[in-house]
């Protein structure tokens, strides 16, 4: 229930409120303004007076029970509850990780030296290949859509000298990563470093080696040579130059190669429904529930999918029940994405479950706030049979989602919801206005339910202080030939209001209300339409006292 101040319409027994209110607001000052005429000090009147005062005025549509996102209006109202929930994916991360790595590179002389070389003379060239430490991915090539290359240099050359890195098999618009430092004149006792960092968004790495004919394979070159602004150097087999080349945060925007054939074993687990919150007890008895197993492969890999178990839970009520179809249990293989050159096309299949081939129907009907699941994903189950031809993109992904579709045709048997609000009380808490009474509850339901009240005065934490007891049933709406509700009614309930319940009123407690629904034709299945209400005034027929408890 939400609160509603705006209703159109009061019931007619709240049309003396406002006058009532009136004449007090009046009376107060006036009667004021005569006592401090004649006493030298103000003191706080009293005055003992019936009145009719408004406590809470609110209202219930279906919207309070389920969010807008979750329903579909027809056009002619009718109204279906529209619920997803994803039950397993497999991401990048999950599938391609690419672990932050080092190489070194190490020079010395393999002699003792000493060995003279003038400015400009280069010392050292190195080319190697280098295998990236990926578990049983076998990668062919390699688009990165972030990451760094960190170079660090570290000289004991008595000569400035220039490195320069080169990975030949990486590549931005054509062009080879090539990273080039200089660094200053070191000794084997005070070496020299320096460090150099590139980005590496954008490149393009082809891992096949420089035969074109293995996998994970980096080609690098390494060049020391002194600088032709020095004055040349003396090497022994002491003076040594290191280069240290760093890989990280690498992130594909693309990849392809072998992927290898991991299986992944999912729950079992669960995940939290919060379609029913407000719903306390009760049973559901529904027309209709159609369920939809989409599983969406955008990864280049085929798959197979084995679900062992779905299953639903009410907590509160302690009830549960496991899917009855055939699809759990056996073997349910997809196809791998379409690339596209750029982009991917993704394998859709989907089961369908509905109220002839499976309990679906019972499942949603238990009010459930817990789905439990456990399923085996099992990789390229028949080997590399793309021949290295596996790919994914940033943006590829493997998930199941379940989609449920509930026309709101139903019948009800005791379904129970649950509002908390705060009373408009007159008075204070130190001053209270109210002393006892009755609470006159008027009704104007829309809805083809009867519902019985229940009031109950709680505390912050939600425990139970007093329970108002509630004389009268909020009769139905009236449901004409075509099962929908052509006019609403009318109903007048009360509830004996005790000083002592007043008193908790007043001490920072809050009104529960909860709503008791039954269809008033336990025969046939009612469709709820968007527009049904339920408007609830309460007002209070008490005795009312202005500057009481002092």
């Amino acid at each position: 229930m939400s609160p509603n101040m705006g209703l159109a319409k009061l019931h007619p027994c709240m049309k003396n409120v406002r006058t009532w209110w009136r004449v007090a607001l009046i009376a107060v000052p006036i009667t004021l303004l005569f006592s401090t005429g004649c006493r030298k000090e103000p003191a706080h009147p009293r005055w003992d007076i019936d009145l009719l005062a408004p406590l809470v005025t609110t209202s219930f549509t279906i919207r309070d029970l389920l969010a807008d996102s979750l329903l579909d209006v027809a056009g002619d109202g009718s109204l279906t509850l529209l619920y997803r929930n994803e039950l397993f994916g497999i991401r990048l991360d999950t599938l391609l990780d690419l672990p932050d790595t080092s190489f070194s590179y190490r020079f010395g002389l393999p002699f003792p030296g000493p060995l003279n070389l003038p400015a400009g003379a280069t010392f050292f060239t190195n080319n190697e290949t280098t295998e990236l430490g990926v578990d049983e991915v076998q990668l062919r090539f390699l688009d990165v859509r972030e990451g760094a290359l960190d170079l660090e240099i570290t000289s004991m050359v008595a000569s400035p000298t220039i490195g320069t890195f080169t990975i030949g098999s990486a590549t931005l618009n054509g062009m080879p990563l090539s990273v080039e430092r200089n660094v200053p004149a070191g000794t084997p006792g005070v070496p020299t470093t320096e460090s150099a960092s590139s980005d590496l968004s954008g490149y393009h790495f082809d891992l096949r080696g420089p035969q074109l004919n293995t996998v994970n394979t980096l080609t690098t070159a390494l060049t020391f040579k002194l600088d032709p602004n020095g004055g040349g150097a003396t090497l022994t087999d002491q003076d040594s130059v290191i280069a240290v080349a760093y890989y990280r945060g690498i992130v594909p925007e693309y990849a392809l190669g072998y992927f290898g054939a991991p299986t992944y074993d999912v729950g079992p687990d669960t995940s939290r429904i919060d379609l029913f919150n407000d719903v306390i007890s009760g049973i559901l008895d529904l027309d209709q529930v159609t369920a939809t197993i989409t599983l969406t492969n955008g990864i280049g890999v085929d798959a197979r999918i084995v679900l062992h178990e779905l299953s639903a839970a009410n907590t509160h009520t302690g009830q549960a029940l496991t899917l009855q179809h055939a699809i759990v249990g056996g073997p349910i293989n997809l196809d791998r994405a379409i690339d596209l050159d750029g982009s991917f096309q993704s394998s859709v299949h989907q089961i369908v479950l509905d109220n002839g081939n499976s309990n679906i129907d019972a499942l949603v009907e238990l009010l459930p706030d817990r789905l439990a699941y456990a399923l085996d994903l099992e990789v390229n189950p028949l080997g590399d049979i793309s021949n290295g031809h596996d790919f994914l993109y940033h943006d590829s992904e493997l998930h199941v989602d379940l989609d449920v579709s509930v026309p709101l045709r139903l019948i009800t048997t005791d379904l129970t919801l649950q509002s908390i609000v705060r009373p408009d009380l007159p008075g204070t808490s130190g001053t209270h206005g109210l002393q006892h009474g009755t609470l006159h509850l008027f009704a104007t339901n829309g809805f083809p339910f009867t519902a019985a009240i229940l009031m109950d005065v709680i505390d912050p934490d939600g425990n139970v202080l007093t329970s108002i007891p509630v004389d009268g049933t909020v009769a139905s709406g009236h449901v004409g030939s075509d099962g929908t509700v052509d006019m609403r009614t009318d109903s007048h309930l009360r509830a004996e209001l005790t000083d002592a319940q007043v008193d908790l009123l007043y001490a920072d407690t809050r009104l529960r209300l909860r709503t008791i629904f039954n269809t008033s034709d336990q025969s046939q299945h009612l469709q709820l339409l968007d527009s049904y209400r339920l408007d609830l005034q309460i007002t209070a027929a008490a005795n009312y006292i202005v500057n009481g408890d002092d």
